[in-house]
């Protein structure tokens, strides 16, 4: 039997071709797994690490928020803010002498008018960029406190908002009705009116909104009301630059509840 080398050769070389091309595509196969696998892990890794920083600047800003109310509950803001952990919070306080507040139905609003100039107060409400109170604006109540301690006095407003509301609103009229209150004329609000003149000894002003929410926004016409709120801001940033943000809102007085409206106080015993 003649064996022909050429031909054998050949078929070597066919057959190493063969093997050496399946080695390479287990050698790409196991790269492509090994790779996707370094990917996966890299990616639970940074999410992981996001997270992380992500948590760690958010109670930062938090921590800021609450050194802020805690300072402000005895003091004036004095900007100083430690550090939560291994972040320093950015603080920042901007007081407003202007209430600006969304008062749900129900509840009360509270503004504070001692040492107020004796100007009108001018108060707008039902915010026009809002469908839910431009199609249906609350009728407000209006509680204005005068007087010095131990004598104290209150006058009564109530302005309506619309007729759509289905609900008797005897007592309630049309805020131009009343005196100074003709020529006011609301900015970015559906509705105002004007309390003319404010008198002597104001305390506080509290507005009660009806049938619906309000945003109410009261201003000196001429004049400036005592400060009202702060506007608290902080922020954190950790050491990969990512960054939270807290934003809160509080008021200089504390809200008195809606009860207190109805509540009867007496030095003596009551009798009926």
């Amino acid at each position: 039997m003649t064996i022909d080398k050429p031909k054998l050769e050949l078929e070597m070389k066919k057959k190493k071709g063969q093997v050496l091309v399946l080695v390479l595509l287990v050698v790409v196969v196991a790269l492509a797994v090994g790779l996707s696998v370094a990917s996966r892990n890299l990616t639970n890794l940074r999410i992981t690490t996001q997270s992380e920083q992500s948590q760690r600047a958010f109670n930062a800003a938090e921590g800021g928020i609450e050194h802020a109310l805690s300072v402000l509950k005895t003091g004036a803001w004095t900007g100083v803010v430690p550090p939560v952990g291994d972040i320093t919070p950015n603080v920042t306080v901007d007081e407003r002498h202007q209430y600006n507040s969304v008062i749900l139905e129900g509840d009360v609003g509270q503004i504070e008018l001692t040492n107020a100039s004796n100007f009108p107060v001018r108060i707008e409400w039902a915010k026009s960029s809002d469908s839910l109170e431009q199609t249906s604006p609350a009728s407000i109540e209006i509680t204005v406190i005068r007087g010095l301690p131990g004598n104290y006095t209150q006058q009564r407003f109530a302005w309506e908002g619309t007729s759509l509301h289905g609900a008797s609103e005897a007592g309630f009229k049309n805020p131009g009705d009343d005196p100074g209150s003709s020529s006011c004329l609301p900015t970015g609000f559906e509705k105002c009116g004007r309390i003319d003149p404010l008198g002597t000894n104001p305390v506080l002003l509290r507005i009660r909104p009806f049938w619906n929410q309000a945003t109410v926004k009261v201003v000196s016409d001429g004049g400036t009301l005592p400060l009202q709120q702060y506007d608290i801001t902080s922020s954190a940033t950790t050491e990969l630059g990512l960054t939270r943000k807290v934003q809160v809102t509080k008021t200089v007085l504390p809200q008195l509840p809606a009860v207190f409206d109805y509540v009867l106080y007496s030095e003596g015993d009551i009798t009926k």
